[in-house]
């Protein structure tokens, strides 16, 4: 396995045995194994799953939720010839017994609702400033790599890892990618017009639970409304964000433009 991130190659086989799968009782047991690797890697539990493995017994902790997906993945592992799959096979198993073991049946549902939708990211904290994150980060004992926070609302990774800190978050562009991908499907349609951005946010505000994401418009500009129920954060994003993505790539493709003209040099 990767040593990067050792659930990483799980969710690309389960993903790839769920496309090529034609059975709807396989196609079940993959999405909800695939998505609970897919789960503890995104939310940052890699190093926790890694100590969970090493202490675990040669008898190997049965699970009973997961049962019937299990069996079905022991299945699988009888039946590849690779060892490098069987190994995978084995880590996708254990990912379900450790997700069991530590109780986290809701936040699994809750991630699969958002692995089966098409919707903005979850993020495991949020904070208004980049020193609250910083100092959030200083208390974990493990650093939970490779999983999205919000700072001041933009999207950042987790890049810190236990031997490297230097480069603890890394912002990413996922709510400018979000709105693009919804643009490229045409204007989608709004679930309320404000004048100003106050009464935006304070329509936002109010809603008891609001959805993942909903559009709106504010001065006749089309805004989306997010919403992270798991840590209770709210926010407004203009569409403007496409036009800064683009200007961002247009950038960047100069800049490697003009280095390859100065290496032809």
């Amino acid at each position: 396995m990767s040593a990067d991130n050792p659930l990483g190659d799980a969710v690309l086989l389960l993903l790839e045995r769920l496309r090529n799968s034609r059975s709807v009782e396989e196609r079940k047991l993959l999405e909800i194994a695939s998505g609970a690797v897919a789960f503890l890697s995104n939310t940052g539990q890699i190093y926790r799953f890694e100590d969970f493995r090493q202490g675990m017994q040669p008898g190997r902790v049965r699970s009973f939720s997961f049962v019937d997906v299990i069996q079905y993945l022991e299945k699988l592992r009888t039946q590849t010839q690779s060892a490098n799959d069987k190994e995978t096979l084995r880590a996708a198993s254990d990912a379900l017994v450790f997700i069991e073991s530590s109780g986290q049946h809701e936040e699994l549902e809750d991630y699969l609702t958002y692995w089966r939708s098409s919707t903005l990211p979850p993020v495991i904290a949020a904070f208004e400033t980049r020193e609250q994150a910083d100092a959030w980060l200083e208390r974990q004992s493990a650093p939970p790599y490779k999983a999205k926070v919000l700072i001041g609302d933009e999207y950042h990774v987790v890049f810190a890892t236990r031997e490297d800190r230097d480069w603890p978050f890394i912002p990413i562009p996922l709510v400018a990618e979000f709105i693009e991908n919804q643009l490229d499907k045409g204007l989608p349609p709004v679930v309320a017009a404000f004048d100003t951005h106050e009464q935006a946010k304070a329509w936002l505000s109010a809603l008891a639970e609001p959805p993942r994401h909903a559009f709106i418009t504010i001065g006749g500009k089309h805004h989306v409304a997010a919403y992270w129920k798991n840590v209770d954060h709210r926010a407004i994003y203009p569409f403007t964000l496409v036009d800064d993505l683009a200007r961002e790539r247009q950038a960047g493709d100069e800049r490697l433009s003009r280095g390859k003209k100065l290496r032809e040099e």
